[in-house]
């Protein structure tokens, strides 16, 4: 006698399906696996972009605070400015004080940063220096052997006063000088120290000592 066939009639046997089940849960596994990998993949680049961004923005920042390193008065400092006329405050020339040695409180003039003259109220050596007269003590901070050099030292503890706006990335900043020069390492910690990022800035003043 005859059995019938399973598959007669354009059916299926039960293993068929079972066949095509278990395909479907292969290919969606796969299909999972890949989205997350690209998902992740997406957050990593959004977070490098924000970090390459940060760096930007941090660099900026410190290029802003070497610009207004001066020694016009005969003591190197970073000026404080007025955020409304981007002036500096401290006593001048052409803000009334005729007895400076600073010609100007505008760091966008070049006067800004050396002296222009003897201040004859100084009557005693500028500190760092053997020299009354505020041209003469700055040549001799600008000549000096040592790092960092006294022209930069002030500029160092500014930005060192600046806070980290990638510390909660995991980035540590680094600043360091040497020949005038202000260099600025960004560092990933986590997961493993790596630099992302070497920075040099010439601040303004560095040019003036010759």
């Amino acid at each position: 006698m005859n059995r019938p066939n399973p598959t007669a009639n354009g059916g299926f046997t039960i293993v068929e399906p079972l066949i095509l089940l278990v395909m479907l849960l292969i290919v969606s596994s796969g299909t999972s696996v890949l989205i997350d990998s690209i998902n992740r993949s997406s957050v990593s680049a959004r977070l490098q972009i924000k970090i390459n961004e940060d760096i930007e923005s941090d660099i900026a920042t410190v290029r802003g605070v070497a610009d207004r390193l001066t020694c016009c008065s005969g003591t190197c400092l970073v000026a404080t400015l007025n955020a409304s006329t981007g002036l500096a405050t401290f006593p001048s020339v052409d803000s009334g004080t005729a007895t400076s040695s600073c010609a100007t409180n505008n760091p966008r003039n070049s006067a800004f940063f050396f002296p222009t003259r003897d201040d004859t109220t100084t009557a005693s050596p500028i500190p760092g220096s053997t020299s009354a007269r505020e041209p003469d003590a700055v040549t001799e901070l600008c000549n000096s052997t040592t790092e960092p050099s006294p022209v930069m030292t002030p500029l160092l503890t500014a930005v060192n006063a600046l806070p980290n706006p990638l510390a909660a990335q995991n980035i540590t900043r680094v600043f360091s000088s040497q020949n005038k020069v202000l260099r600025v390492i960004y560092q990933e910690t986590v997961p493993t120290t790596r630099v992302l990022r070497l920075v040099s800035i010439v601040p303004p003043m560095a040019n003036f000592c010759t």
